[in-house]
Parts: C-alpha cells; structure tokens; sequence
C-alpha cells in the first residue's frame, strides 16, 4: 500500500514537471511578432531602394545630336518621352546639338539612384501592399530571423505613371507598375528584440 501511495506521489510531481515545460514551452512559442513592425521596417528600405523610377539615358548637359529622338546609344525613344511627359527639356548646345535640363516637374520628381539604371524620375514610393507569407526561419531567445514575401503599392504615383510612351519605353518600370497589388516581392528580416531590420531585399 505504502509502495502505491510513493508510486502516485511520483507520478504527480512527475505530471506536474511536465506541465511546467510545456507551460515555459507554450510561452515561447505563443510571443507574437508585430507585423506592423516588419512593414515599417520594409517600407523604410523600399523607400531609399528608389524601385518606382525611370532613369535619364544621359546626363544633363550632355550634347546629342538634334534629332536625338532617332537615336539608340543614348536611348532617343527614353529622351523623346521624357520630353513629351514634361520632365525634360531640350536646349540648343554646340556644335548644332541640344542638351537636356529638367522642368520644374522634373526636378520634382528626380532623385537620386535609380535602380538599376542610375539618376531618374520617380513615380511616388514603393511601399507593402500586404504580407502574403510569414515564415521563422531562425528564433532564439536574443534573436529572430523571418523570410516574408509580400505584396506591393505605388504611393503617390506621378501622373505619367501609366502613360503609354512611358509604359513602351520603360518595360522594368511597366512590369513594376502592372504588378501593383499582384507580384510578390521577398525580403529577410532581423530582429534582436530592438526592432527590426532588414537583411536582404529581393524581387522574387
């Protein structure tokens, strides 16, 4: 009688050891990650990586032949319709050519590197349409990796935009424009319980 009593009583504490672990175990895994958090961190990358531009095929005061609009090396079809939407102007250079200084609009909307093609013109801001995909690929008590694929929007798009010449022209910046809302997008983020960073930012 005395060994099934010990017998029980070690079951319990057995039981309730148990449960303690899962319990610490359960806390763990229930800690939620803030998504806003990540969207904030993803739209601050998005918004210096400058993905929603154009680029300039020259640069400014750089002579081309007058009836540039023929040319292929510098893209003339790129420097026609640039002029055409008003972020451009051509103006007589030497030698019988002309160069290009920016419009009021254009300086409005230049900025730094485009990627991948240099200085251009930027059609508002990248930024997270939504999260599609979550996934933990590294958790430990003092850090957190997440592989997030996303979904993406135009903030303050130009007026130019969805201009056909633009669209022709520019094929990068017309798949980027018909992908709104549609095309995903990948990225790696860090955190080490401060915020979060991001790692790497893809396309695909």
């Amino acid at each position: 009688m005395r060994y099934l009593k010990q017998t029980g009583v070690m079951l319990l504490m057995a039981a309730g050891l148990s449960a303690c672990g899962k319990g610490g175990d359960a806390d763990e895994a229930t800690v939620k990650v803030d998504q806003a958090e990540i969207i904030s961190a993803l739209n601050n990358e998005l918004h210096t990586a400058e993905r929603s531009c154009i680029p300039m095929p020259v640069r400014f005061a750089e002579p081309v032949a007058k009836d540039f609009a023929k040319e292929t090396e510098p893209n003339g079809a790129q420097l026609a319709t640039l002029v055409k939407i008003g972020l451009i102007k051509a103006v007589p250079a030497e030698g019988g050519k002309v160069e290009f200084e920016p419009t009021d609009a254009g300086r409005e909307a230049y900025t730094g590197l485009a990627d991948p093609a240099g200085p251009g013109f930027c059609s508002g801001t990248l930024e997270v349409d939504k999260i599609v995909d979550d996934k933990t690929t590294e958790e430990r008590s003092d850090f957190r990796r997440h592989e997030v694929r996303y979904t993406y929007k135009i903030e303050s798009p130009a007026s130019w935009q969805g201009d056909a010449e633009v669209l022709a022209n520019y094929p990068d910046f017309a798949k980027l424009v018909e992908g709104v809302g549609k095309a995903e997008f990948k990225a790696v983020v860090e955190s080490r319980g401060q915020g979060w960073r991001v790692d790497s930012l893809g396309d695909k």
